[in-house]
C-alpha cells in the first residue's frame, strides 16, 4: 500500500528541484569556442559576423547574383567592388565617396516597401567602409549570412524519443506508447524538433511526466533494483547509511552521474518523510526513484559543466540519442574521456552499435520532415489511389535508402543525391510505376516477391540473433546480429538443403543449428522477460505436422523454452514459463486456413506481463496469455531451425530470414518488419535516383507538384542559403495549370519576369528538374491536361558567377552529388542536429573544420559525426574554457 500523500510526492519534487538546480533552467553562456575563434583573422571575423549579415538581409533582394537591379551585384567580393552601371559604389577607406554608403545614409536604400536599416547597422556599414572594406576572398557568397536566432548553449529537455531511450536505459522500462500518448509532440523551430530553445516545459508537460513516473515504478521491480547498489548485508528496510549509499548508485544510474552531497540529502529527506508516514524501506526507495524520474536532472540535459561526465552525456545523445552506457560512464569515473584518444576510440565503438544508426534515421526524419507525411491528403479526386499507408512506404524508403548508402554500403554522403537504388513495397513500386530488375531479381534468388531480409528499415533494438541466408554455400548460417559473440548456425545434414541465392530451401529431414546452448539468448530474455520471435519463410506445403519446428529452443519432443511451428494448415507457438507445462503448453495457435505455400511472415511477441500476440503478414492474428517468469528456462537446449535436436519434426520450406529480440516489438514494429522494402537497382530508371526523386521530398511541391515550394527547399536544404519572403503587395495565390498552359510555363512567368527574377532564378530553375513528376511522386511524361512535360532546367549554386544547365532529373542529381555546397550543407544540418540549436557566424570556423576532416575521413556518415563529436562544439563548453583559464591563472 502506497501511505504517503500526492503532497508528499509534491514536495519532494520541489526538493530535488530546488536541489538540481541553483538557478532556473533556461539559457547558459554561448558555445563559441576560444580555438577556433582566435584562428581566424580579425578581419575575417568581422566580415562574418557584423558585415556579411547586413549586407544580406538589407541588400541581396535586388542586388544579388540574378538580374542585379543597376547591375550591382553585391553577393560577390568582385562584383560588389567593381559597382554597376553607374561605376564603383564601395571606396575604402573612404564612405563619404562611397555610393552605396551615400543611398544608405540617404534612405533611399533598402526601398521603403522593405524594412529599415537600424542605426546600428548603418554603423557597421559605415565602419566597415570606413576600415577599408575588408572582404575575405573565401567567402564569395554572402547569402548565408542572413541571421537567424541561436548561438547559445541551451540547458535541453529530453526530446519524445529521447525520454523514452533514456527510461529503457535507466530502469529498463519500455514506456514508448504511453509516452507518445502523453507527452506534447516537439514542434518545429529553425528546421529540427530538437532545437533546444523551443523545448519548453509547460504543465502538459509536468503532468505528464508524473504519469509516466507512476508507470514506470509499478513496471519496475525496484526492490531487485535498489538491491543492485545496497552494501552487502542491508535490507530494504536499510538505515541511513546503507540508503544513502542506495540513493547514490541509483541516482548515478538514473541521473547519468554521481550525485552531489546536497542532491543526495534531498532523497534522503523524502525517504525519511515516507517513514513518518508509516512507509517501509522498499516504498521510501519507489519514491525515490519516482522523485528521480521527475527530477530535472532525469528530464533536462545538463551539459554546460565541466568535466567527464558532462561529456559522455554529450557524446551518447549526439550518437545515440540515449544516455551513456557502463562503459562509457566507467571512462568518465576514471577521468580518461579528457584524453582525445580515448574519446575517439569510445565514438569509434559507438558507431558500432545499432543505437547508432537509429540515431540516424532520426536525423533524417528531422532533416527532411518526414513527418509531415502523417497528415498528407493529397485531393482523392486528382490522386484517387492515394492512402495513408502509401506515405508510410514513402517515409520507409527514405530511411532505407539512407541506411544503404551510410551504413551498409558505407559511401560518401553525397551520393544521397544520386545513388540508382532505393527500397519499395510492391505498393510503392507499383505507384511508381516500376518492375524488379533482373539483376536484383537473380540477388534474391529470382523471387521478385521475396521479402529484402535485411537490417534496412527494420528494429534493430535488442536484437540477440539475426540470419539472412546471403551466405550462397557451405554448411554455416551466420548470426550478423551483431549483438555479441555470434550464434552461428551449423547445417548438419547439407544434402538436405539447397543455397538460392538470398535464402535457403529445406528440401528433406534437415537439422540447422547451434552446437551449444545460446547462453547469450537465453540470459537476455529471462533478465527482460520479454521475446520476439520472427521469421520470413515459404512453407513447402500445407499439411505438416508435429509441430514441424520452424525455430526451436528446445531438447526433444516435451522439453522446450519455445517453438514456432507449423500444425498442418496453421501456426503454432509453444512458449515455457513457470505457469505452462516443460512443453510449453498451452500454446498459442493461429487461424487455420491462414497458412500459404508463399513467403509469409511470422512474428510472436511475448510481453513481461505474459501478454503473447502473433502476427501473419504483420497483422494480428491470434492472442493470448503466457504469465509466469522464466526461471525454469533450459539453459542446456540448442537454437535449431528445420528440425527438432532429437530429429524427429522436421520441417520443409524455404527460410527468407529468421530474427530474435529479447523484447516484445510492438505492432507498428512488427509491420514495419513485415512491411520490410525490396531493394531496387533503378540503374536502368534514369528518372529515378537520389533523395530528391523520391516521394518523400517530391510530395513537399503539394498537389500541385509546386516548383516553389521544392526550389525552396532545396535551397534551404541543401545549398544552406535562402531569399527574404516575397513583398506583401505581390499575390502569391497559386496559378493552376490547364490545357495549353503547364506548371512549367507559369514557373517561367515568375523566373523571367524583372521584378521577380532576382529571388525566384536563384531556386525554380532548380525545381524544373523535376517538373515529370507529379504531386504525389509519379513519373509522367504528359501532365493531367496534357501538356507535355519537360525536365530540363539550370541551377545558380550560390557564390557562382553563371548558372550550370541540366538536361534531365538525372543530370541534376549528379551536379547535386557532385557540388561542394551540397556536401558543406550536409555537413551544417548533422551540426545543427546534433548540437540542437541553429548555427551562427560563430561557428563558421569550426564547421569548415569539421567537414574539412569528414573528407578526409570519405565523407561518410561515421566520418562526419566522428568530426562532429571530436570538435571543440562539442568536447569543449564555455564551462570547460573558464576552468581551463582558471587552472592556468593559478
Amino acid at each position: 500500500m502506497r501511505v504517503a500523500s500526492a503532497l508528499l510526492l509534491l514536495v519532494a519534487i520541489a526538493l530535488v528541484w530546488s536541489a538540481a538546480f541553483g538557478q532556473r533552467p533556461n539559457e547558459t553562456a554561448a558555445k563559441g569556442t576560444a580555438a577556433d575563434t582566435a584562428a581566424e583573422p580579425a578581419a575575417q571575423r568581422d566580415f562574418e559576423e557584423r558585415v556579411a549579415p547586413v549586407l544580406a538581409t538589407h541588400c541581396l533582394e535586388c542586388h544579388g547574383t540574378t538580374a542585379p537591379k543597376a547591375e550591382l551585384d553585391l553577393s560577390r567580393k568582385r562584383s560588389a567592388l567593381a559597382g554597376g552601371k553607374n561605376g564603383e559604389v564601395i571606396a575604402p577607406g573612404e564612405p563619404d565617396e562611397s555610393l552605396l554608403w551615400e543611398h544608405v545614409d540617404a534612405g533611399r536604400m533598402p526601398p521603403r516597401s522593405r524594412p529599415a536599416m537600424s542605426d546600428d547597422d548603418k554603423r557597421i556599414l559605415r565602419d566597415w567602409i570606413a576600415g577599408g572594406a575588408e572582404w575575405p576572398e573565401e567567402h564569395a557568397d554572402i547569402s548565408r549570412f542572413v541571421p537567424r536566432r541561436g548561438g547559445s548553449n541551451w540547458v535541453r529537455r529530453l526530446t519524445v524519443p529521447e525520454y523514452i531511450e533514456t527510461v529503457r536505459a535507466a530502469v529498463g522500462v519500455d514506456v514508448a506508447r504511453e509516452a507518445r500518448e502523453l507527452l506534447p509532440r516537439e514542434v518545429r523551430a529553425d528546421g529540427f524538433g530538437n532545437t533546444a530553445y523551443n523545448l519548453t516545459v509547460d504543465l502538459r508537460h509536468v503532468e505528464a511526466h508524473a504519469k509516466l513516473a507512476a508507470i514506470v515504478v509499478r513496471r519496475m521491480d525496484t526492490a531487485a533494483f535498489a538491491a543492485r547498489f545496497a552494501p552487502r548485508g542491508s535490507s530494504s528496510d536499510a538505515n541511513d547509511d546503507a540508503l544513502r549509499v542506495i540513493i547514490a548508485g541509483m541516482g548515478r544510474r538514473v541521473l547519468r552521474g554521481p550525485l552531489e552531497e546536497h542532491e543526495i540529502a534531498a532523497y534522503l529527506r523524502l525517504a525519511e518523510a515516507v517513514g513518518k508516514e508509516g512507509g517501509d524501506g522498499a516504498e521510501a526507495q519507489r519514491y525515490v526513484i519516482e522523485a528521480m524520474l521527475q527530477s530535472p536532472r532525469f528530464l533536462y540535459r545538463i551539459e554546460d559543466r565541466p568535466g567527464d561526465h558532462a561529456l559522455s552525456s554529450r557524446l551518447s545523445y549526439i550518437l545515440w540519442g540515449a544516455p551513456p552506457d557502463e562503459e562509457l560512464s566507467r571512462a568518465a569515473d576514471a577521468g580518461e574521456l579528457s584524453e582525445r584518444d580515448n574519446v575517439a576510440a569510445h565514438v569509434r565503438r559507438m558507431l558500432d552499435d545499432p543505437r547508432a544508426v537509429a540515431q540516424s534515421r532520426r536525423f533524417v526524419s528531422e532533416w527532411l520532415h518526414l513527418d509531415r507525411l502523417d497528415s498528407l491528403r493529397p485531393d482523392p479526386k486528382r490522386f484517387p489511389k492515394w492512402d495513408p499507408q502509401l506515405a508510410g512506404d514513402m517515409r520507409e524508403e527514405t530511411l532505407a535508402y539512407f541506411e544503404e548508402v551510410a551504413w551498409n554500403r558505407d559511401r560518401p554522403l553525397s551520393e544521397l543525391m544520386n545513388a540508382q537504388v532505393t527500397f519499395l513495397t510492391p505498393r510503392l513500386a507499383e505507384h511508381y510505376g516500376l518492375q524488379r530488375a533482373a539483376s536484383e531479381q537473380a540477388n534474391r534468388g529470382g523471387a521478385a516477391d521475396a521479402p529484402a531480409p535485411r537490417l534496412v528499415g527494420r528494429a534493430t533494438r535488442d536484437l540477440q540473433a539475426f540470419y539472412t541466408f546471403d551466405e550462397g554455400s557451405g554448411t554455416t548460417v551466420r548470426d550478423v546480429s551483431g549483438a555479441g559473440e555470434p550464434l552461428d548456425l551449423t547445417i548438419e545434414t547439407p544434402s538436405a538443403v539447397e543455397w538460392q541465392g538470398g535464402r535457403l530451401k529445406v528440401t528433406g529431414s534437415a537439422l540447422i543449428a547451434t552446437a551449444g546452448p545460446p547462453t547469450r539468448l537465453i540470459d537476455a530474455v529471462t533478465q527482460s522477460q520479454e521475446i520476439t520471435l520472427e521469421a520470413w519463410v515459404t512453407p513447402a506445403n500445407r499439411g505438416q505436422n508435429g509441430p514441424a519446428r520452424i525455430l526451436t529452443l528446445s531438447s526433444g519432443i516435451s522439453q522446450r523454452n519455445f517453438t514456432l511451428g507449423q500444425e498442418a494448415n496453421k501456426y503454432e507457438v509453444r512458449f515455457r514459463t513457470r505457469r505452462s507445462n516443460p512443453n510449453g503448453q498451452p500454446s498459442l495457435d493461429g487461424p487455420t486456413n491462414i497458412l500459404y505455400t508463399r513467403p509469409t511472415h511470422i512474428a510472436y511477441t511475448r510481453d513481461a506481463a505474459g501478454k503473447a500476440l502473433l502476427y501473419i503478414d504483420g497483422t494480428e492474428q491470434a492472442a493470448g496469455e503466457s504469465r509466469g517468469e522464466l526461471s525454469n528456462w533450459g539453459g542446456d537446449f540448442r537454437l535449431a531451425l528445420a528440425n527438432e535436436t532429437s530429429g524427429d519434426r522436421s520441417w520443409k520450406g524455404t527460410y527468407h530470414l529468421v530474427a530474435l529480440y529479447s523484447r516484445a516489438l510492438t505492432p507498428d514494429e512488427v509491420r514495419g518488419n513485415a512491411r520490410g522494402p525490396a531493394r531496387y537497382d533503378l540503374s536502368a530508371v534514369p528518372a529515378r535516383g537520389g533523395l530528391l526523386t523520391q516521394g518523400s521530398t517530391l510530395t513537399i511541391g503539394g498537389d500541385d507538384a509546386s516548383t516553389v515550394a521544392r526550389g525552396l527547399f532545396v535551397l534551404h536544404e541543401l545549398l544552406y542559403s535562402g531569399v527574404d519572403d516575397p513583398p506583401p503587395c505581390v499575390d502569391t495565390t497559386p496559378i493552376p495549370a490547364k490545357p495549353g498552359l503547364s506548371q512549367r510555363e507559369i514557373a517561367m512567368q515568375r523566373i523571367t519576369n524583372q521584378a521577380c527574377a532576382a529571388c525566384h532564378t536563384r531556386f525554380e530553375t532548380i525545381a524544373l528538374g523535376l517538373m515529370k513528376f507529379d504531386g504525389v511522386g509519379g513519373h509522367h511524361e504528359r501532365d493531367e491536361h496534357g501538356n507535355t512535360l519537360r525536365d530540363d532546367g539550370e541551377i545558380l549554386f550560390p557564390g557562382a558567377d553563371r548558372a550550370t544547365p541540366f538536361q534531365s532529373s538525372a543530370e541534376l542529381m549528379d551536379l547535386l552529388s557532385n557540388s561542394e555546397r551540397v556536401g558543406m550543407g550536409i555537413t551544417r544540418k548533422a551540426t545543427q542536429f546534433a548540437l540542437g540549436r541553429p548555427l551562427t557566424d560563430a561557428d563558421e570556423p569550426a564547421l569548415r573544420a569539421i567537414h574539412a576532416a569528414a573528407r578526409e575521413q570519405g565523407g561518410t556518415y561515421r566520418g562526419l559525426m566522428t568530426a562532429i563529436v571530436m570538435s571543440d562544439l562539442v568536447r569543449t563548453t564555455a564551462a570547460d574554457e573558464a576552468t581551463a583559464n582558471d587552472r592556468t591563472s593559478n
